[in-house]
């Protein structure tokens, strides 16, 4: 018998608990004989059930359309589990990847809404670009807003992008995903521990959320309620002696609630990329790129946006200048890469 569909079987059987497979998984020498019946478990019962296990042809199938997929399964005792997850107190006992990305210890963890703000989804998108152009890379949860953005920032790196589901491989969730989907099983990594077909209940997201703390250094939070999931992420974190670090926002946003919580008890204040490079990737070093040179008018204006998206009447109200002189600057300090305009006339500047 194939030793994976001897883990997948094991994995899949009812009636056997988690602790006694972990068990099975890392002490057999071949899961295979189990099925054949000549393996030991120390328990006439147990190796009676497991050797009379009837549900092979299911994976089998499953099996081929994984391989038609480009998709690969890792269990516990393989050493490519990566270290770092294997010593959290309940690991994947296998999971499912697909991309060329390998899984490493250099790894950071962005989360926060799925209805982030501007501000928060271009501040994920510049920190994960800037963490991937540095070689780290950048673990979420695929879900919109922050996670999203985090993806698609880290994706123009080096260091890519792992996307962790609640559901199985072959399911993009959320639908509107699809790109995003395709463009990290191409260039990143896309990892599950569920199996085809496997619907996003909504009991998947907690522990699927344990997998992104014990792959990660650290777990970063931005733009999180006080009922948020990241903030499942970020305990988890504590107890598995991660890093947590968080952005803080408007004390009395709801919106921000959950990550200036988190600063309130203990978490990393987050002002700048040192911050998150100091606590968790200290042997690394931001290089620094040349400031672009702009005149005292725009700097004055660029200054005046803050880190929050504006309208141009806002911004004309406190610069006292005109709206067609105050156009003028902001398209300067737009070719030069420095902000971006958003609809309704609201400007956003770039971190």
């Amino acid at each position: 018998m194939e030793e994976s569909l001897a883990i997948l079987g094991l994995v899949r059987m009812p009636g056997i608990p988690y602790e006694r497979k972990k068990e099975i998984l890392e002490g057999s020498e071949r899961v295979a004989s189990l099925f054949e019946g000549k393996g030991k478990t120390g328990d006439p019962k147990l190796r009676k059930k497991i050797a009379s296990f009837k549900g092979f042809g299911v994976i089998e199938d499953e099996l081929a359309k994984l391989r038609k997929m480009d998709v690969r399964i890792v269990s516990l005792r393989e050493a490519s589990y990566p270290p770092q997850l294997k010593c959290i107190p309940d690991p994947p006992l296998a999971f499912y990847l697909k991309g060329s990305l390998s899984l490493h210890d250099q790894m950071m963890a962005i989360v926060g809404s799925r209805k982030a703000t501007f501000e928060g989804m271009n501040l994920a998108e510049r920190i994960a670009e800037t963490l991937s152009s540095l070689g780290v890379t950048v673990v979420s949860g695929f879900a919109r807003g922050v996670d999203s953005s985090a993806h698609r920032g880290a994706l123009r790196g080096k260091g890519k992008t792992v996307a962790v589901f609640g559901c199985g491989i072959d399911i993009c969730y959320p639908a509107q995903n699809q790109h995003l989907y395709e463009e990290v099983a191409a260039d990143g990594l896309l990892l599950t521990e569920y199996g085809l077909g496997d619907p996003p209940l909504a009991h998947h997201f907690p522990a699927r959320n344990r997998i992104i703390a014990g792959l990660a250094k650290g777990v970063l939070v931005i733009e999180a309620t006080s009922r948020s999931g990241s903030l499942i992420t970020a305990r988890l974190a504590l107890e598995y002696g991660r890093e947590v670090l968080a952005v803080p926002g408007r004390v009395f946003d709801e919106e921000y609630k959950g990550a200036n919580n988190l600063i309130k008890q203990g978490a990393r204040l987050v002002e700048g990329m040192e911050d998150i490079i100091a606590s968790c990737f200290p042997g690394l070093h931001v290089k620094r790129e040349e400031k672009l040179a702009i005149d005292g008018d725009e700097d004055y204006i660029y200054a005046l946006m803050g880190l929050n998206r504006i309208h141009v009447d806002e911004l004309a109200a406190k610069s006292g200048k005109e709206i067609k002189q105050l156009l003028v600057l902001l398209t300067r300090l737009e070719m030069k890469d420095l902000i971006r305009p958003l609809p309704g006339g609201f400007y956003l500047r770039k971190v």
